[in-house]
């Protein structure tokens, strides 16, 4: 009887220790993927769970971030009850240099003793970029000539043309009418439903004129583009079966693991057909509810023919996950990567109009799956090293022979240098 109550008081003893070793416990979770501006101090809302056995009035933190550990800081913790998980902002500077950087924040003191907390640290990564870069969006929004809602998506891309111009990359993508085309198919994947978009590969969303602004609004104030894309296009043949594309990409940061690459699409404006194929179906027609929001389609017929379709993606090279070696992984901030792509389109057979195609450009994020920039352009309509024929040249203009010597007036056929470009005499 003796041993059972010594072993009793034992335990009880044991249990009490264990109790009071557990009163201070906390611990953080980790805070992901921060794009911020070096030499600035950003407040991390970083969510800390009670784990011990009494409330916490005051918690110490120290954050490390492989090079410097910080002195070690008190926060007051408000009571944060047992079990309870609260979000506190603490601040972070983010240095001088842009790179890539883990942050580790651990609680190092709960109520002013020791954490007991087996997992008391946190982590995060800070992308550190040198300026905030403009931010070029892009849209990709699924629609059909089938789908009797998508005239809502119709009048929102067209309305977002006009209002951003340039500013904003805008793709219609087609599916199961006489649009599609196979460049796209795995991004039409995307769609769950018609119409929706989605702007920069993120969430999906329904197209009305209010959300896409909305959507596009969100992505130029508030996303934090790692790199910048410029992009330029001409034709290398008379007969315009092959773009010449070039690209000038930028990044605010630098990396020696950088995962990213360069996708292509083609779009057209004014694309339009006869027959039933063609015809826009028209669930607004009559619908009272569309009669101020989309006028056009309200008072037009169930089954629209003559319409012209805009913003239509016609070809496409690697859209999706962006080309092999189009961007270099050993990234220095600040510093152009140059990158050049000849786009055969010879059997891209959607295309009507070639005066009214544009390139866009996509700068892709491999490892998220998001765009990180974009850039559009119209082709240049004068073939690079295409020869023109004239009967003649006039002599007033600046006329040089092909060694470089200026001539007043070419006295035999042949090959002239013309403004910078070449003519052939016959």
């Amino acid at each position: 009887m003796k041993k059972i109550i010594i072993s009793l008081a034992c335990w009880l003893l044991a249990i009490g220790s264990w109790a009071q070793s557990n009163e201070n416990s906390a611990t953080a979770a980790d805070f992901g993927t921060m794009y911020v501006q070096k030499g600035q101090t950003v407040e991390v809302a970083i969510a800390i769970t009670n784990t011990g056995t009494k409330a916490i009035r005051s918690f110490s933190y120290i954050i490390a971030n492989g090079e410097n550990t910080t002195t070690e800081k008190i926060v007051s913790a408000r009571n944060l009850a047992v079990n309870e998980t609260r979000e506190y902002k603490i601040a972070f500077e983010t240095g001088d240099e842009a790179g890539r950087r883990v942050q580790t924040f651990t609680i190092t003191k709960v109520n002013g003793a020791e954490n007991s907390a087996s997992h008391g640290s946190a982590s995060g990564i800070f992308f550190v970029i040198t300026e905030k870069a403009p931010v070029t969006p892009l849209v990709e929004e699924f629609t059909g000539t089938w789908c009797g809602w998508c005239p809502i998506g119709f009048d929102a891309m067209e309305e977002a043309n006009e209002w951003y111009r340039e500013k904003v990359a805008l793709i219609a993508v087609h599916s199961g009418d006489v649009m599609e085309v196979d460049d796209f198919s795995e991004i039409a994947q995307r769609a769950p439903y018609h119409p929706s978009a989605i702007v920069d590969r993120g969430e999906d969303f329904y197209p009305s004129s209010g959300d896409m602004k909305g959507q596009i609004d969100k992505s130029m104030r508030n996303k934090i583009a790692t790199g910048v894309i410029e992009v330029s296009a001409e034709w290398t043949d008379e007969s315009k079966t092959e773009i010449k594309i070039d690209t000038k990409t930028r990044f605010v940061f630098s990396t020696d693991n950088g995962n990213y690459a360069i996708g292509f699409a083609l779009t057209q404006d004014g694309m339009t057909g006869t027959g039933s194929s063609w015809a826009q179906a028209n669930n607004l027609s009559g619908n009272s509810s569309y009669a101020d929001s989309n006028p056009y389609w309200y008072k037009a017929a169930s089954k629209v023919t003559g319409v012209t379709y805009n913003h239509v993606g016609v070809a496409a090279w690697g859209l999706a996950k962006g080309i092999n070696g189009s961007v270099n992984p050993v990234i220095q901030a600040d510093e152009e990567q140059l990158y050049t792509y000849n786009a055969n389109i010879s059997k891209k057979t959607k295309i009507q109009d070639k005066s009214k195609l544009k390139v866009i450009a996509i700068l892709i994020d491999r490892e998220s799956g998001t765009v990180v920039n974009a850039a559009q352009t119209k082709i240049s309509e004068e073939p690079t090293g295409v020869i023109s024929q004239e009967s003649r040249v006039e002599s007033q203009e600046s006329i040089y022979d092909l060694s470089g010597r200026k001539v007043n007036e070419p006295l035999t056929k042949g090959i002239y240098i013309k403004n910078g470009k070449k003519v052939l005499v016959k």
